[in-house]
């Protein structure tokens, strides 16, 4: 009884391990660099995204920042004008 109740507890602790982590790298700060690497996005590009009013970055920090979550959604909207090339 006592072994079941202690694997029972070991699953509990994994599963809010993972929980506690997915929450991190959620909460993960990215600058534009980070942003242009991981996703493979122009760096000029990845600039208009930072410069959107709709996209909050963090701006009180250099290089400025965003949180993963708040760039997965952001990424999750259609940008059309992202697409537009400047000349």
């Amino acid at each position: 009884m006592e072994e079941k109740l202690l694997q029972e507890q070991q699953k509990t602790n994994e599963l809010l391990e993972k929980l506690i982590t997915q929450n991190q790298s959620m909460n993960e700060l990215l600058t534009i660099e980070d942003v242009h690497k991981e996703y493979d996005i122009g760096i000029n590009t990845v600039r208009k995204m930072f410069n959107d009013p709709q996209l909050p970055v963090q701006r009180y920090t250099v290089p400025f920042k965003v949180t993963r979550q708040a760039l997965n959604e952001y990424m999750s909207e259609k940008h059309d004008y992202l697409s537009i090339r400047d000349d």
